[in-house]
């Protein structure tokens, strides 16, 4: 039998490219499709970017590190002393209000690893390393014994996201590693190299045997995804509109952070946000 799979990671929010992305996906014929996390921020993807992946035969999913974020934010577990949890904070407040709060029930429940057999094919799926989806690890400069670690005797394929690259390489003793890439915000060290693509990659499994990879760049209009958020009034919209047209997000940007946190009054937005989540899960225990 003939499986077609397309593995999707690091989302970020961009409803666009997903959809340039999906409709690639169609074209390629593919049967199924593996989630590698990461769905939402900093782009303002919510309940719309919920739509599209719930009409997939999305048959693995896991968490990523920007998912945890948004659990942490929820569950109060940053302050107002550091720009990035203070964007974390408004970042979250902007999703919950256009997202189903079932979308979180969701995200609580996805794990950090999943393992798939096909026809005999055993693979690991995971968002960064099997059990730490956060990290430089797996950076696609890194050493072969980083990348063991993906690795253990019943995987013959391990599938990984997180660092927005695409990668095809090897293990020390022979399995295949893939990475998928990023469809929200790829990275880029090589100016020649950079696009405004999605990315995404393509497997096929035939009768238990890996006979290709398809690496996908899709073009999309990432204009009109910068508008798109531009009109929903997307927090930190300066840091979008450099990260959609230069393809370059400076989220460990302190200064910068600090600088627009000050210039729109986030703190105030974050501190009334989260006191009314508070107030309210007082009343919801009491009850």
């Amino acid at each position: 039998m003939n499986h077609k799979i397309a593995i999707l990671s690091d989302i970020h929010g961009n409803t666009t490219a997903l959809e340039a992305v999906i409709a690639d996906a169609k074209n390629q014929g593919v049967s199924e499709y593996w989630l590698l996390g990461d769905v939402f921020l900093p782009g303002p993807g919510a309940n719309d970017l919920v739509a599209l992946l719930k009409d997939l035969p999305i048959t693995a999913s896991v968490r990523g590190n920007w998912d945890d974020c948004v659990l942490e934010a929820l569950d109060g577990e940053y302050g107002l002393e550091h720009p990035q949890e203070i964007q974390s904070m408004r970042m979250t407040q902007f999703l919950m209000e256009r997202m189903d709060p079932a979308t979180i029930v969701w995200l609580r429940s996805l794990p950090l690893l999943e393992k798939k057999e096909i026809d005999g094919l055993r693979f690991s799926i995971s968002h960064n390393l099997p059990n730490k989806n956060y990290g430089g690890d797996l950076l696609v400069e890194n050493d072969t014994e980083k990348f063991d670690q993906l690795l253990d005797a019943e995987t013959d394929v391990a599938v990984y996201g997180h660092v927005h690259k695409q990668l095809l390489r090897y293990g020390s003793q022979g399995q295949q590693i893939i990475n998928p890439g990023s469809i929200g915000m790829p990275y880029f060290n090589w100016e020649a190299l950079k696009n405004h693509r999605a990315q995404y990659v393509v497997i096929e499994v035939e009768d238990g045997e890996l006979v290709n990879i398809l690496f996908r760049k899709v073009a999309y209009d990432y204009e009109a995804e910068l508008e798109l958020a531009k009109s929903k009034g997307l927090p930190f919209i300066e840091m979008y509109e450099e990260l959609r047209r230069e393809d370059n997000y400076q989220g460990h940007n302190l200064e910068l952070l600090a600088s627009l946190i000050e210039k729109h009054g986030y703190v105030e937005d974050v501190k009334d946000y989260f006191d009314f989540l508070k107030e309210l899960s007082k009343i919801t225990n009491a009850n």
